[in-house]
């Protein structure tokens, strides 16, 4: 390849010059180039090179002259352009050292007019190549400095990602007619409370859930949308906004209807990420779930507040993985002002998950089969009820020492009892309010193992399988019953004749779970997955998760199947299925569909 002098100087200084350098060496490698015959015989002395101050006066010539220009542009260097005029110069000598050493020719050029230099002939191709080579430089610097075009593009605005997708869903809800009809609604019952629980003061009563009536073509639908900035190198923020009936941690599905009034958006997501090494970040926030995890302990839709650390690095060239993640996480404040009522104030019990993970995964061929698990532990601090202290709420109190100990969401099937220990009114033993809150019964430190098993059928197809086992280290059933004034107030077997029996419940839960297809988001991809679960009422925190499978919480047990198919990039229709009935206590079997056409981006 011939590089051209003009090439291999500094030309591009400027936007304004970059077109003029290009014309310049447009022009040696044509126009100018293209005179030789007629100004070959021109002679051109030895110290003919023409020093910074000569260089000032004007030129017969346009080629000289162009380079002139680019000088005081501050395009090229005088030293650049002596350089081009010095190498067109000796060309030109070695030209006509060349033609005295040729026979005669038959017709001589006349000599060239002052001024003008002889440059050797270049060839047709080697003009295209030299023009073709600078062109290219001078547009690279155009798209990286973003003058390409008229309309230029702020440099903030190539450092921001936007994503997201959209779901649109159909819900069917069918209950048992043998369910049982005075199941208490325990979530309503602490965010609408404290509830009185005396039906000769509340005239209105307690509520209940409806679990016999069934509820079909419930429209709904799911919209989100993240935007992710990269700030620096290894530092990036992403914020995320979702639809949602309410500040629900487990659940963005927004009921339509309501009379056409428009949706809310909440903040999702919002979280600063910091990634030193390639192999381990760090996110503080509200962030997504940093965990290996099924829906046995967590929600698809759950995201986590706190600040969480992760790694991911791999070991050898055999395929081999380790990872992991750890966090802290608040659940729960409390009160800088309570009891609200008294002097004295409650200390700072701070409802924490604290949460660590560790990992392998193993895939020794990369259209193989691999293999991926994970042992985890989570903490949670102060997140067990207490019974209050004596309180006299008649004397006009409003508050007791234990209310703070309430938990502020939860689904159902965790173990409960009354927080309040409430003095009666002397003056009126029977006839006296008795506004009680709901606790939970025990503490709760699950051990979880995942594993997930994946090989290649056939084609794109593969099969996945997944297990997950939990188990609540912290459950002891001493705790409830050396405590009769806190006695649980649910997940109590029938009797024979039907009516409350013994309380009864456990600490574990387990899942098992096949895939088949792929879901690479192209059309034609599909998939179908079939599950079971069991899940014991105090095995996990029923607050947190899956909110469809036996329409929330714990103490359920079943199967689902669930299959789907794209028909688009990244737009496809899927519906599952869940069937589940209790665990533990009086019968509530809920079985749910849905269908849904869902996208992203």
């Amino acid at each position: 390849m011939i590089t051209h002098p003009l090439m291999a100087s500094p030309l591009v200084a400027s936007r304004s010059g970059a077109w003029l350098a290009a014309l310049v060496a447009t022009l040696l490698a044509g126009h100018a180039v293209a005179q030789t015959d007629a100004i070959a015989t021109a002679p051109v002395a030895a110290d003919a090179t023409p020093s910074a101050e000569a260089a000032a006066g004007p030129s017969q010539s346009m080629v000289i002259n162009l380079i002139h220009l680019l000088v005081k542009q501050g395009v090229i260097t005088q030293t650049a352009a002596d350089a081009l005029v010095k190498q067109a110069q000796d060309e030109a000598t070695q030209a006509r050292m060349a033609a005295a050493s040729a026979p005669p020719a038959a017709q001589t050029l006349p000599p060239p007019a002052p001024g003008v230099v002889r440059v050797p002939y270049v060839p047709q191709v080697v003009r295209n190549q030299i023009r073709d080579e600078i062109k290219q430089d001078v547009m690279a610097q155009a798209q990286a400095e973003g003058w390409a075009n008229k309309n230029v593009i702020p440099d903030w605005i190539n450092r921001i990602h936007w994503s997201g997708d959209f779901r649109f869903r159909d819900q069917f809800n069918f209950y048992s007619p043998n369910n049982f009809t005075g199941y208490i609604d325990y979530a309503t019952f602490n965010s609408s409370g404290p509830t009185d629980i005396n039906p000769i003061t509340n005239r209105d009563g307690i509520p209940f859930l409806d679990t016999v009536n069934n509820r079909i073509n419930q429209l709904s639908l799911r919209a989100r949308l993240a935007m992710t900035a990269d700030i620096y190198k290894g530092v990036s923020a992403t914020v995320r906004l979702a639809t949602g009936n309410d500040n629900s941690p487990v659940s963005t599905t927004q009921l339509l209807g309501g009379g056409l009034t428009k949706n809310n958006f909440w903040l999702d997501q919002a979280y600063l990420s910091l990634t030193p090494v390639s192999w381990g970040s760090a996110e503080f926030g509200r962030m997504p779930n940093p965990f290996m995890y099924t829906s046995l302990l967590w929600d698809d839709n759950l995201n986590f507040d706190g600040v969480a650390l992760k790694a991911n690095k791999d070991l050898g060239p055999d395929g081999l993985n380790f990872f992991g993640a750890g966090g802290a996480f608040p659940i729960g404040y409390v009160s800088n002002n309570f009891p609200t009522d008294s002097a004295t104030k409650a200390p700072d019990d701070t409802k924490w998950l604290f949460a660590l993970q560790l990992g392998a995964g193993y895939k020794p061929n990369p259209d193989g089969w691999s293999v991926r698990g994970a042992v985890a532990y989570y903490d949670y601090h102060n997140i067990q009820g207490e019974l209050s202290q004596p309180c006299a709420l008649y004397t006009g109190a409003k508050q007791c020492s234990s209310d703070q100990t309430a938990p502020a969401y939860m689904q159902k099937g965790n173990t409960l009892f009354l927080l309040r220990n409430i003095v009666p009114d002397p003056n009126s033993p029977l006839n006296y309010a008795q506004p009680q809150l709901l606790g939970l019964s025990f503490g709760y430190q699950i051990l979880d193992v995942t594993g997930r098993f994946d090989m290649p059928l056939f084609g794109k197809t593969h099969l996945t399988l997944s297990g997950d086992y939990a188990q609540n280290l912290a459950y002891d059933p001493a705790t409830v019953i050396s405590n009769p004034a806190a006695f649980p107030v649910n997940n109590h077997d029938p009797t024979s004749d039907g009516s409350v029996g013994l309380f009864h419940t456990g600490n574990k839960a387990w899942l098992a779970q096949a895939t088949v297809g792929h879901a690479n988001g192209v059309p034609g991809d599909w998939g179908v997955t079939v599950g079971y679960r069991y899940i014991e009422p105090d095995a996990v925190l029923d607050a947190f998760n899956d909110h469809d499978f036996h329409l929330g919480g714990t103490n359920a047990k079943g199967y689902y199947v669930s299959a789907s198919y794209f028909f688009a990039n990244n737009t496809w229709v899927d519906g599952r299925w869940f069937s589940a009935n209790q665990v533990f206590g009086l019968p509530l079997a809920i079985d749910v569909l849905q269908l849904e056409l869902n996208t992203r981006f």
